[in-house]
């Protein structure tokens, strides 16, 4: 395994963290996915993508990686769709070197993560916005998505003010399948979201499936373990819906549900001739370093630090004077 650091923009506020789980030589391309986590569009983090990311490894996702988008005051729309269609590309760039099926890229995301994935799926062939990416086709193109408790319809900063953003609105033939978990009693992101999302997926005739938690506040679906309330009721984790999840990208993307063998790493050994000594094993081949990579430094997480923090945008931006993103 081996963890590998890609700055996404030229003032380095974007990281794509690639961690590569196959080992060469590979047997079958697998599926990778890129977590872009939650934190109000003030930080990243840390531990956000640490469920889906094991989960989706169980399965044979052969790599994972976590999306650290610029934050704070350095966050910007849409330059932050731009970085995530810029961390999709390289994964399709390394695809042979690192295993990957280039048909098998999921992005996932929770609370503000889930905004910028949808946004994502959204708007990844508009013309303006594959060139700032570097892209001529489909290398940018997310090919299914996870969505978690998200604020589809908000208010984004620009470098000329406040746009809101109506993901629903947006929707159409260029989206991907998409799997959406929300809790109804969500007092932070409204469930009314998520419903608005199923709704405009399917007038538009976009696959989709949804996991609605009758308990639970804001991020729980996601949880690792479940939350006791105060009033006694236990909160929902990612447990409940995964497999649905897990299914549906199966289903979507063509992934073999079917129990495979353990492929074999290393070729039989000959035995050692008589008057020979058994040589050792061969140790196993590891690939360079992608040029232009860096190494995870600890320092480097989270990228907002809590008495650096600024709300990207007014909150209430709804009083203010603003553009309808289109």
């Amino acid at each position: 395994m081996k963890v590998i650091t890609f700055d996404l923009n030229e003032a380095k506020t974007a990281k794509l963290i690639v961690t590569v789980a196959n080992v060469p030589p590979f047997f079958q391309s697998t599926p990778a996915l890129i977590h872009v986590p939650g934190g109000g569009f003030m930080f990243c983090s840390e531990t956000d993508g640490t469920a889906i990311a094991s989960r989706c490894m169980g399965k044979g996702f052969g790599v994972t990686c976590t999306y650290l988008y610029s934050v704070a005051k350095e966050y910007r729309f849409p330059q932050v769709v731009i970085d995530l269609i810029k961390g999709i590309k390289i994964l399709r760039e390394h695809a042979e070197e690192w295993g990957i099926n280039p048909k098998q890229i999921v992005i996932s995301g929770n609370s503000a993560g889930a905004f910028i994935c949808m946004t994502t799926g959204n708007i990844w062939n508009r013309p303006e916005i594959m060139e700032a990416a570097g892209c001529t086709g489909e290398e940018g193109k997310p090919d299914a998505m996870i969505l978690g408790f998200g604020p589809m319809f908000c208010g984004q900063q620009t470098d000329d003010g406040i746009v809101y953003v109506p993901n629903g609105e947006l929707v159409g033939p260029q989206t991907p399948p998409a799997f959406f978990h929300h809790s109804r009693l969500d007092m932070l992101v409204s469930v009314y979201q998520t419903i608005a999302m199923i709704d405009a997926m399917e007038r538009a005739k976009r696959p989709f499936a949804v996991y609605i938690s009758g308990t639970g506040g804001h991020g729980e679906t996601s949880s690792v373990n479940r939350i006791l309330a105060e009033d006694g009721t236990v909160g929902p984790c990612i447990d409940d819906w995964f497999e649905q999840a897990w299914r549906f990208l199966a289903n979507q993307l063509g992934i073999t549900q079917v129990p495979q063998k353990m492929p074999q790493i290393m070729p039989p050994m000959p035995p050692a001739q008589e008057g020979e000594e058994l040589a050792p094993p061969p140790m196993p081949m590891l690939m360079p370093a992608p040029e232009g990579s860096i190494p995870v430094k600890p320092e480097e997480m989270p990228l907002g630090q809590a008495e650096n923090l600024h709300m990207p945008f007014n909150i209430a931006y709804h009083d203010k004077d603003f553009k309808i993103y289109k």
